[in-house]
């Protein structure tokens, strides 16, 4: 009972903005995050504040000086260390009741509970690897990227990933073209982060989302900062 004072306690200011219905759905229902870095790392946060208690995290790198810029995660105690190491300790600061599994390697086996899947990864294979399982197993894919000052969000449920982006086959060599090494800020990583755990949000609670082939783009050095398109 003393746990569930502290609760109501930490997230009190969220009544007003969602209901003590929602919250309770918010509270209980299971999220995978894949990519823990400036993207994912934002999105955990996030969903720890506004009071979500069961993820399942994938990350298989450790943290490097280049990543102190833009991840969340990143402090010189957690340097060469497991994101996922930093991701659980920092999740039982905010809430110690909260459960996580966490993983290496994205397996599609280990997403087979959860209701919704965030993508915080930065590898365009990965990317439809993760997006094309979700889509077998039903579960919504909430994309999210950024580059340089940009990002772009959207949220797949039947839509094909590879289709909106007019991408190469799965597999193809003509993919790794896509990987390259950019900057960003810690800005676009943290508005995209933030966005597409809004649109997780809105799908869980039954609000309207941006759904692929829909996009919602942003760029925070253009006049006109936010923009949506159709893709595919």
């Amino acid at each position: 009972m003393i746990f569930l004072s502290l609760y109501n306690e930490k997230i009190f200011r969220n009544l007003g903005v969602i209901t003590k219905e929602e919250q309770k759905l918010l509270r209980k229902i299971p999220i995978a995050i894949v990519g823990l870095g400036g993207t994912g790392s934002v999105a955990f946060e996030c969903l720890l504040r506004i009071g979500c208690e069961n993820f399942v995290l994938f990350d298989r790198d450790r943290f490097e000086l280049t990543n102190f810029n833009r991840q969340l995660l990143a402090t010189d105690d957690y340097l060469d260390k497991k994101k996922t190491e930093a991701a659980i300790a920092r999740a039982k600061k905010i809430n110690e009741n909260v459960k996580i599994v966490a993983h290496g390697e994205f397996n599609p086996k280990k997403i087979r509970n959860a209701k919704i899947v965030i993508d915080g990864t930065d590898n365009v294979e990965t990317r439809i690897e993760i997006a094309n399982a979700c889509r077998k197993l039903r579960i919504p894919y909430v994309f999210c990227a950024a580059s340089y000052a940009s990002g772009i969000i959207s949220v797949f449920t039947d839509y094909k990933f590879e289709k909106a982006f007019q991408l190469p086959r799965a597999k193809s060599q003509k993919l790794k073209a896509y990987n390259t090494c950019i900057s960003v800020i810690a800005p676009a990583t943290m508005i995209a982060g933030s966005i597409a755990v809004s649109q997780a949000i809105n799908y869980i609670l039954k609000k309207p989302f941006i759904k692929a082939p829909d996009v919602l783009f942003f760029d925070l050095f253009a006049k006109g900062i936010f923009w949506k398109k159709r893709l595919g």
